[in-house]
């Protein structure tokens, strides 16, 4: 069921609707400590600024989540291939 969740993030509140409003609070926190961290190493108080370094951050981690996860999905398919002609033995 969508509920109205509000959130603050660096002193600005959001509402939003989400199915997952205790998800939604973890993330808002986890999101609000990556800002001022960023905050505190680059000392700008431009908070628009913070959000594009925090996203570029966000998507390098994601890409190489993606990265990794490729490397496995061929080490899978390398390891089935080795498996699929034994399993086709059994039967």
């Amino acid at each position: 069921m969508v509920k109205p969740v509000e959130i603050e993030i660096l002193g600005k509140r959001y509402y939003l609707r989400t199915d997952e409003p205790e998800e939604l609070q973890k993330l808002a926190k986890v999101l609000e400590s990556q800002l001022e961290e960023l905050n505190e190493k680059y000392k700008t108080a431009e908070q628009h600024k913070l959000f594009v370094l925090n996203s570029l951050q966000i998507l390098k981690q994601l890409s190489e989540i993606s990265e990794k996860n490729r490397k496995l999905e061929e080490q899978l398919e390398q390891i089935n291939s080795l498996l699929e002609p034994e399993i086709t033995k059994e039967f």
